[in-house]
């Protein structure tokens, strides 16, 4: 992406430096060092429970004349997950759900599996269910009757380990949750996230992703080939949809950040269980608590994140709940993590240096 005043918010030249906020200087100079290799990204920060910074990078398309903003819609790819893991902590405060029961009591296909993981080994990802293949992702078509019908092939696999034991990343292991939540709700999955998630956390630009979706908002995504960029392939994630199959915003992803630090999706106690890594045996540091991705130690507090790369979209959210910090970043350019992660860390931590109210 060539950074103009085409593909550039206009207020974005018409401020002088001197005028600039400190988060917007650190995010256009950010920007500028991967300006030549994507076509548009939007970033927004939270710092102390509300958006300082939101706006948009570069266009719709390489070279194009639309510019994206903090409310293009993008692919989130596996930043699904933080929200699929708010629903089934829903039907924990219901008393609908108990973490440590076998997941096949809400979930019936699973009662074909070797073993017994219950409802936390799958939020933790701890489960031993391996993760969707590329093939899968790529010839899997169509949308499903339900969640539990996605299932019918992979519970015929024997699990790679004892549950609880472990860490394998997977995505199937979502698509159970999912499963868990219709059997349980009554409703699917996509009314229930709109009823319990969407519509209380203001995520008003927030929908799922089917093949066919188009919106004036969406950037469709690219990547390279042979140094060039083309559009990406567009795949059916239905199948999948608690994983990695929600469509979204990097406005609606920082209200989502709020509405979890203001206690508005989940009371405190579900809130800091969701955030408590699982132990580990021999003390082992855990990878994952139920929906995010641990971070390193750090003074200003705990980090916990989420980042997805799939066809057509690389996807971040980083948050600092003791701070009431959060970085959301989306762009339209695939499977772009490392070049991005570092980006959002340098924001993540301007945010935590900005003075509090």
């Amino acid at each position: 992406m060539r950074i103009h005043p085409a593909a550039l918010p206009f207020t974005v030249f018409v401020t002088t430096l001197a005028a600039q906020s400190p988060l917007q200087q650190r995010a256009e100079a950010a920007v500028k060092r991967v300006s030549a290799q994507i076509p548009g990204l939007s970033l927004a920060v939270v710092v102390d429970g509300r958006i300082a910074f939101a706006n948009g990078f570069g266009s719709m398309a390489p070279a194009g004349s639309r510019p994206v903003t903090a409310d293009t819609q993008y692919r989130i790819a596996s930043v699904s997950k933080p929200l699929t893991a708010v629903a089934v902590f829903k039907l924990v405060e219901q008393g609908r759900i108990d973490l440590d029961r076998p997941a096949r009591d809400y979930c019936p296909p699973l009662a074909a599996l070797n073993r017994l993981p219950t409802v936390r080994h799958f939020l933790t990802h701890q489960s031993g269910m391996r993760h969707t293949s590329d093939d899968e992702d790529e010839n899997i078509h169509g949308a499903p009757a339900n969640l539990a019908a996605s299932l019918a092939g992979i519970v015929k696999e024997k699990l790679r380990f004892t549950p609880g034991q472990q860490t394998l990343y997977t995505s199937w292991g979502y698509t159970v949750l999912g499963c868990s939540i219709e059997t349980v709700s009554g409703q699917t999955y996509a009314s229930f996230l709109q009823e319990h998630v969407l519509k209380p956390a203001g995520m008003t630009g927030t929908t799922f992703d089917a093949p066919d979706y188009r919106s004036p908002q969406f950037s469709q995504g690219f990547r390279i080939v042979r140094s060039k960029f083309q559009p990406s392939i567009i795949v059916d994630t239905r199948f999948k949809t608690p994983s990695s199959g929600v469509i979204s915003t990097v406005n609606d992803l920082a209200r989502f950040a709020i509405a979890l630090f203001d206690r508005k999706l989940l009371p405190d106690a579900q809130f800091r269980q969701m955030i408590t890594a699982p132990s580990r045996p021999g003390g082992e540091a855990a990878a994952f608590t139920a929906g995010w991705t641990v971070g390193r130690p750090d003074p200003s507090g705990a980090r916990f994140s989420y980042n997805g790369s799939m066809e057509g979209t690389t996807a971040f959210l980083a948050i600092v709940p003791e701070r009431r910090t959060a970085v959301a970043l989306l762009a339209n350019r695939e499977r772009f993590v490392p070049e991005v992660a570092p980006m959002v860390s340098e924001m993540l931590q301007a945010a935590l240096e900005m003075p509090r109210r």
